[in-house]
């Protein structure tokens, strides 16, 4: 194995183009033989029959059923309903074939697993995807996948009038436990089921779930909780609470009732350090103390639900935004997921330090590296992670991979991307995702240095970076961010 320290290479520049040196012959030079689920032969735990996780020489591990390590890189939307325009494009509306094919195209580009399920809920709102044959195809290849037990629905999935539940309530229970029910027996001996994941919309938007719950009719479960909980937080002085809330009660239990609390829109991003200084200190604590109440409540109703049906398999969790949870939050909620699965690596917030207060491995879970916009020059709207060209986007995924092989306490990648640009919401932002156009035309470079980065997948993962090391890689990545970023500032 090629080996470099990166301290020799102090420019960010020369790290970047270091790493991408390696990694143009690592596939040829690679020693490790995989198995038959793609882990490495060259680094093995134990033969449980399951993916399960370990740690070996300091490094964080997926480990395969017949033991052997393995390093996750997949896409979050293998399938999606929105493909629906390019199946129609590109293969005169044949699903079957639009899924063969895309699956293998996936293959060849060295994705190697599954971790968003064949699909998610929020990307197949019209049953484009079917499923069933997905995972029989998965099951052909010995292509793991994970498998959604989904706990609260992605905002998309939102019909009119329909509102957000109440997690307190013993029928939102009842109702997890039924739908691991009808899951859980269908994949508990599965050896290719790589564990569960509880979807995408969790805590991404915690001021909308905490105001939400207090605003909820008197005697809901879930605005007695965390009204009792305000209540014991105070002490019962309500001299205190209105000085802090600025309001006027007669007596704090009003906040049952007739009173509701709620938090503006600045704490949803509370845990950036630039945004949590200007906070009102008190009301933060108050609500990181029910942000943390609500995460325990729901992560131990989706463990205890799966674990009635299932001992065998991995609890991923929700994949939120890295500034979801607190530190403090995640260390409470740990006792109930295998893993942290943030959505994306942050430069302001440090996911390795959750990882390393859980003691918890990281899967990324929705990783960006950027979405093209055709017309960014003249446009006035959102361009949301937009960078300047598809040849951009690759030299950012490359960087971004780099980072993830090398941090030792990262054991997966799934990205936000399709292999086609996307019809529907996608297309009416003009926001283009795809390693290949609705028209099925590739975006060569892109696909080529996607290829050549996944397929070193072993050649560097088992030589993991020092802490200074780790470091030089992620100053890299966000320079390749504020390079190409359409607004020419750090991505944030």
């Amino acid at each position: 194995m090629l080996r470099t320290n990166l301290l020799h290479f102090s420019p960010i520049a020369g790290v970047f183009a270091v790493f991408l040196a390696l990694t143009s012959h690592a596939h040829a030079q690679s020693i490790s033989k995989l198995d038959k689920y793609g882990g490495t032969k060259a680094i093995t735990g134990n033969a449980t029959g399951f993916f399960h996780i370990e740690k070996i020489d300091g490094r964080h591990w997926f480990i395969t059923p017949d033991g052997s390590a393995f390093f996750a890189v997949a896409l979050s939307h293998l399938f999606s309903g929105e493909s629906d325009l390019a199946c129609q494009n590109v293969y005169g509306g044949d699903a079957d074939a639009w899924m063969k094919d895309s699956f293998a195209k996936a293959r060849e580009m060295g994705f190697n697993c599954a971790l968003g399920s064949a699909t998610s809920p929020e990307r197949n709102l019209n049953g484009f995807v079917d499923v069933r044959k997905a995972e029989a195809m998965f099951r052909n290849a010995n292509f793991p996948f994970a498998v959604g037990v989904i706990l609260l629905k992605h905002p998309w999935e939102f019909v009119d009038g329909e509102t957000l539940p109440d997690i307190f309530h013993p029928d939102y229970e009842q109702l997890i436990l039924s739908r691991a029910g009808q899951i859980c027996p269908h994949y508990k001996e599965d050896p290719l089921c790589m564990g569960y994941y509880y979807g995408f919309g969790a805590f991404n938007k915690a001021d909308q779930w905490v105001n939400h719950h207090l605003a909820l009719p008197s005697g809901s479960p879930g605005r007695e909780v965390l009204a009792d909980l305000l209540i014991r937080r105070y002490e019962g002085d309500v001299v205190k609470f209105n000085e802090v809330y600025g309001c006027s009660l007669n007596d704090i239990s009003e906040i049952k009732s007739t009173f509701n609390v709620t938090y503006e829109k600045e704490y949803e991003r509370r845990n950036y350090p630039r945004i949590r200084a200007s906070l009102n200190q008190q009301k933060l604590t108050d609500f990181e103390a029910i942000v943390s109440h609500m995460c325990v409540t729901l992560y131990r109703i989706g463990h205890d639900a799966i674990r009635r049906w299932d001992q065998n398999h991995l609890i991923l969790g929700s994949f939120i935004k890295e500034w979801a949870l607190s530190l403090d939050s995640w260390k409470k909620a740990a006792p109930y997921v295998d893993m942290i699965a943030p959505q994306h690596v942050n430069e302001f917030i440090s996911v390795n330090d959750i990882a390393e207060a859980t003691g918890l491995p990281i899967i990324f879970s929705d990783e960006y590296f950027g979405f093209h916009y055709p017309d960014y020059k003249t446009r006035t709207g959102n361009v949301h992670a937009g960078l300047i060209s598809h040849d951009a986007r690759g030299e950012v995924y490359a960087a971004n991979l780099m980072r993830h092989f090398k941090d030792p306490a990262v054991i997966g990648v799934t990205y936000c991307a399709c292999m086609f640009d996307q019809g529907g919401n996608t297309l009416a932002k003009n926001s283009q995702n795809g390693f290949y156009s609705l028209t099925g035309k590739p975006r060569q470079k892109l696909i080529d240095v996607v290829t050549q980065t996944n397929r070193a997948v072993y050649d560097h993962t088992p030589d993991p970076a020092s802490p200074e090391q780790l470091e030089a890689l992620h100053k890299a990545l966000f320079a390749k961010w504020s390079e190409h970023s359409v607004k020419r500032t750090p991505n944030r």
